[in-house]
């Protein structure tokens, strides 16, 4: 400034302080002392940018370097003062450009013990007389246990766990596989993304290790955990729900276009608490029913091809396998079925079913919102839609609720365009838990069977399950006879819950059974095979499985008309059973929840043809034999 230079100094207190080389002056050097006074008392709610500015206007910030990943950048930024240039450096240019402004300060202003000065990311209220600047900091919230996911509560319990993640490419739901190792354990967990299979693998050993309950719930797979469960439970569910999933990726691997799938569904079959004795019985998948316009009067159709109940007649195939086997002494021991040759036969002691299906079954089980509070409980549990019986669309999806009137379903009304009613999944469940898994057929051969654990891979809400499968009828179920009973088998959700994906249900339906080399492709409109032909599992060949066992069989204390070959004479012979049935379909009534829904009768009047050596094995011409064929 000429020769009326200005000294500008700040003490460790960094306070503004003009001593001028005159004793007096006026004007233009008590303007500048006003500005320096001003700026003193302005550079404690300043940065080190804005009190840069202060002293030196018009600079202007370069970004000179941009270094890093895009989520984690680094920048490098410069000022120009009095023609010397100030760099400085941080993870976002506001950080890095207060670093350069602090650089070019030091350059006249002195700091105590040559500190720097502490930048927050944000513009903080700093006061520039101290030493330092100190920023207010959030005391760090602690987290309760219930807050903590899965990952961060095995990462605090066993710090050295180790993960590996393997990508699968087989299924679009189970793509990554991660496996965590933890004192020479190993704990796997699968999902749609890297992120949620990590986190259910550190929840089963969570589960495994310290008897933790964490739920790991993705926002598109809603559901509700039990925290009653125990450890050896939820290892076995998810034993359970892994074992279908691979076995229908192994299936698949060469069929990509049949993969594709929204509801998959199995069965597993157990000695007991043995993991090792589990194996894969069924395999299915399906979300559609036949068109009433192909519904078959020789029994050789499939009505309902929703998973769930296609892994169930898969299952009925499976133990007319098994009492097959009973025919020879040879085969005998290795039949899961025992008996004397006196009266029914029954399943060997320990084994035991269980179904397996990927999301809750359709009806009253899913319709009801699965975010409901599982504290609280059904919100609403005395509403008339609560428990009613439900039907499926026909060739569709979804299902509506039964009329209060009981409605009849005939033939010629179908097939004038009248929908066919299919009761849903849920019904169909909790009718097995009533009349066992084995069908009217079986039952004249052995006792019932039921299912001994549901499993399911999403959509799982404790309420709304057990009130479907069986709850809805505990109070109004009457006189059932021997040995026909109430099953209330427990729920159980997997751990690697599955995502869902809006997308188009397949017009297809993927089946197979234990022993089986392959697949059958069943297509969901005509209920027959792809290509032609009749699956192994509509009532047709059932009914012949079941006629040669009837006929050879051993059995002393038959039922009358067991041996018919006529499907609803057959299906009619056991007695007990048809008062376990009139019991279950009045208990909905009395219940106020509709009336059950049957199939126009015809479907089951047809009969099995005498043998003849002329008879060719090809499907279509075995058809044309059946004195019912449309």
């Amino acid at each position: 400034m000429g020769e009326n230079n200005v000294d500008i100094k700040f003490d460790t207190k960094f306070e503004c302080k003009a001593d001028f080389d005159i004793p007096k002056c006026d004007g233009q050097q008590q303007i500048q002392k006003r500005n320096y006074q001003s700026l003193q008392e302005d550079c404690s709610e300043q940065n080190p940018v804005s009190v840069l500015n202060e002293l030196r206007s018009g600079l202007k910030y370069v970004v000179m370097e941009q270094h890093g990943p895009s989520h984690a950048p680094t920048f490098k930024i410069s000022v120009e003062v009095d023609g010397q240039s100030y760099f400085g450096v941080g993870r976002s240019k506001k950080l890095a450009k207060c670093a350069a402004a602090e650089e070019a300060l030091k350059s006249f202003i002195q700091f105590q013990n040559n500190k720097r000065l502490k930048r927050g990311p944000d513009s903080t209220n700093c006061d520039f007389s101290l030493d330092q600047f100190e920023t207010k900091k959030k005391p760090a919230k602690k987290l309760t246990p219930e807050q903590k996911g899965p990952v961060m509560q095995l990462n605090e319990a066993f710090p050295n766990a180790e993960y590996e993640c393997i990508d699968t490419e087989r299924d679009l739901q189970f793509r990554y596989e991660v496996t965590v190792q933890i004192n020479g354990r190993k704990f796997s967990g699968t999902g749609s993304s890297k992120k949620f299979a990590k986190k259910a693998a550190a929840a089963t050993a969570l589960m495994a290790l310290l008897d933790i309950h964490t739920p790991v719930i993705n926002n598109t797979s809603p559901g509700i955990r039990r925290t009653n469960i125990s450890a050896q439970e939820q290892e076995k569910a998810d034993h359970i729900g892994r074992l279908v999933n691979e076995k229908f990726m192994n299936l698949m691997a060469d069929d990509l276009m049949h993969a594709k799938r929204k509801v998959l569904a199995g069965v597993v079959q157990m000695n007991g608490a043995d993991l090792s004795s589990a194996k894969v019985i069924a395999i299915t998948t399906g979300t559609k029913c036949i068109s009433g316009s192909y519904m078959s009067m020789n029994g050789t159709a499939l009505n309902d091809l929703h998973a769930e109940i296609a892994a169930r007649r898969c299952l009925i195939s499976y133990l007319y396998d098994q009492l097959t086997l009973l025919l020879s002494s040879e085969t005998a021991e290795e039949s899961i079925f025992c008996g004397d040759g006196i009266d029914f036969y029954q399943l060997k002691p320990d084994v035991e079913f269980h179904l397996y299906i990927n999301t809750a079954p359709c009806g009253d089980a899913r319709i009801f919102s699965p975010h409901e509070d599982a504290i609280g409980g059904d919100k609403h549990p005395n509403r008339i839609s609560r428990g009613q019986l439900r039907t499926k669309i026909e060739s569709g999806e979804g299902t509506i609720p039964v009329k209060s009137h009981s409605p009849v379903q005939t033939w010629d009304g179908v097939l004038q365009g009248e929908r066919l009613l299919t009761m849903s999944c849920s019904d169909k469940i909790c009718k097995w838990n009533v009349l066992g898994i084995q069908g009217s057929l079986l039952s004249n051969l052995i006792q019932p069977i039921y299912f001994k654990s549901v499993v399911l891979g999403s959509l799982l809400h404790e309420t709304h399950l057990y009130r479907a499968i069986y709850g809805r009828i505990e109070n109004t179920l009457q006189g059932l006879p021997p040995p026909f009973m109430l099953n209330r088998p427990p729920a159980y959700l997997i751990t690697s819950t599955e995502v869902r994906y809006p997308t188009k249900a397949p017009s297809f339906a993927v089946i197979w059974v234990y022993g089986d080399a392959k697949v059958e492709i069943v297509n969901t409109e005509n209920g027959k095979l792809e290509g032609g032909g009749i699956s192994k599992l509509c009532k047709n060949t059932l009914m012949s499985k079941y006629h040669n066992l009837a006929t050879n069989l051993p059995l002393e204390n038959c039922l009358p008309n067991y041996e018919s070959k006529v499907y609803c004479e057959a299906k009619l012979a056991n007695e007990n059973y048809l008062v376990a049935r009139k019991a279950l379909y009045e208990s909905f009534q009395k219940a106020g929840l509709g009336n059950w829904v049957t199939k126009p009768i015809e479907q089951d009047m047809f009969q099995l043809p005498e043998p003849s050596p002329e008879i060719k094995e090809d499907t279509e011409e075995a058809e044309e034999i059946f004195p019912f064929n449309l």
